[in-house]
């Protein structure tokens, strides 16, 4: 469940409010408010387009071309799996197919309980490392299908745990 459109008002009026005058407003108010709810949803790019005075088209362009934002919801731990061209060779489709089957998951989704999401990305930029898989931002290299299962069950440093 997402949060309220009454908190999302006010955080939308806050950011606005202190974006107006400031040059690159739109993009870093899209980047505020992803940081504070982990996305960007319809209803908050609506009144952030609102706030502002731009077209909606304009948020919604940025937030579609830009891949730092989102528009669903990213769980807990965000899986993104190298398909770049080292990667491909070296099995990132493999592995990518292993973590849609083990999560119940397609690419660009998440879990129903937010604690995965997952995404096949183009390149991670670490062709050495190949194949790649980012979870949350930790970088894992020469990763296999057998050590996918380590990857999903590897303990999230404390500041990232949900329960604390």
């Amino acid at each position: 469940m997402g949060p309220a459109t009454g908190e999302i008002r006010i955080m939308v009026k806050e950011i606005a409010h202190r974006r107006r005058q400031i040059p690159g407003a739109v993009s870093g108010a899209m980047q505020e408010l992803q940081e504070h709810f982990g996305y960007l949803s319809e209803e908050a790019l609506i009144m952030l387009a609102e706030e502002l005075e731009v077209p909606l088209s304009r948020l919604f362009g940025m937030a579609t071309f830009f891949s730092f934002f989102n528009l669903k919801p990213r769980g807990e731990r965000h899986l993104q799996v190298c398909t770049g061209t080292a990667c491909h060779v070296l099995g990132a489709e493999q592995i990518g197919r292993k973590i849609e089957r083990d999560l119940n998951i397609s690419d660009g989704n998440a879990t129903s309980d937010l604690s995965f999401s997952f995404e096949k990305v183009r390149c991670l930029g670490c062709c050495s490392l190949a194949p790649v898989v980012r979870v949350n931002d930790e970088i894992h290299g020469r990763v296999r299908v057998k050590t996918v299962d380590q990857l999903l069950k590897k303990k999230l440093p404390k500041e990232k745990r949900l329960e604390d």
